[in-house]
């Protein structure tokens, strides 16, 4: 096993194609480290942004493939729709829940390196919207790792490196332009010893790797909360991690406040649209129904019936306008 940093994991969403095209560019071609990345592709295509950002490396650049062996000096893009995870001497994919409404997301590579890596690994969080990395880059410097964040006024979307910075108040607020630099400056340095990982952080990979999400698990890691996984209507359970407070249901979907917020508010919009459409088709089947009835009585019963699920209709519609608006 090594005793020097060889290995950096790196997280990005929004604004980080451009900063991983910067930072592939200025890192040097004899990297004495693996760079395993997983990037929360949007507007560009995946396999699009990786041979484009493959123009702009001196490292070989490939996609992760399960059972890959992790070398020096080569760069690793995350699958879509997989989580990424760090191995023993390997990398495992695995389709796992989402966390924080991704798949792959960066929490479960950085928690693998905190299991697998810990003092000899670097963490790096690039911009991005909401906070995906925050809880993975934690757990990486509770196992001595070492986090660096791009700093905020270099980001194009600052909301991930300052969500990292509150979670880990020792990360590094690195400019853009210098991030190469000290990668490079702390690669093969000698790494501390590796300590113990503390038992919730592997408990939570296992989980992650379909390898151990079960009630009693979650029951370890925190308490029952009020609130339902957006994803798969089950119970969450409520994890206070320091600063940061997040949740998990029982077939292992993750969140934090934020990425739990956003969930709700997108399944909220689901269901109002969802009770739109099946009030506007009650209320034609109702009137159709009076419209075929024979009896004066049954007919006005109809009509007003057909009459509430149309005010219904028109409230829901008020209620929708309200929230885009707002």
């Amino acid at each position: 096993m090594s005793d020097r940093i060889d290995t950096i994991v790196i997280g990005g969403s929004a604004g980080s194609f451009t900063a991983l095209r910067t930072l592939l560019a200025d890192l040097p071609d004899d990297l004495p480290a693996a760079v395993l990345i997983c990037q929360h592709f949007s507007s560009v295509g995946e396999s699009h942004a990786v041979d484009l950002l493959r123009g702009y490396s001196s490292l070989p650049v490939s996609v992760a493939e399960d059972g890959m062996p992790i070398a020096p000096g080569q760069v690793v893009f995350a699958r879509p729709d997989l989580h990424m995870m760090i191995g023993h001497d390997h990398i495992h994919l695995r389709r796992g829940a989402h966390e924080n409404n991704f798949r792959p997301a960066i929490d479960p590579l950085f928690r693998s390196a905190a299991v697998y890596r810990g003092p000899r690994a670097i963490g790096v969080i690039l911009s991005g919207l909401m906070d995906d990395g925050a809880a993975g880059a934690r757990a990486l410097h509770r196992t001595g790792g070492h986090i660096l964040v791009q700093s905020p006024d270099s980001a194009e979307f600052p909301d991930m490196p300052d969500a990292a910075m509150s979670a880990v108040p020792e990360a590094e607020p690195i400019p853009l332009r210098n991030l190469a630099v000290e990668i490079a400056s702390l690669a093969n340095v000698h790494a501390q010893p590796a300590a113990a990982v503390p038992w919730d952080i592997g408990i939570e990979l296992k989980i992650t790797a379909l390898e151990g999400a079960n009630m009693a698990n979650e029951d370890r890691l925190g308490t029952l909360s009020p609130y339902n996984c957006p994803h798969c209507n089950g119970v969450l359970w409520q994890i206070d991690d320091g600063p940061l407070t997040r949740f998990r249901c029982h077939t292992g979907h993750a969140y934090t406040m934020d990425s739990l917020s956003e969930s709700q508010d997108r399944a909220l919009d689901e269901s109002l649209f969802n009770a739109l459409r099946a009030h506007r088709g009650r209320a034609e089947l109702i009137r159709q129904m009076a419209q075929k009835s024979t009896g004066r009585e049954s007919r006005r019963r109809l009509e007003e019936r057909a009459n509430r699920y149309e005010e219904d209709f028109r409230r829901l519609q008020d209620i929708i306008k309200s929230r885009k608006s707002g």
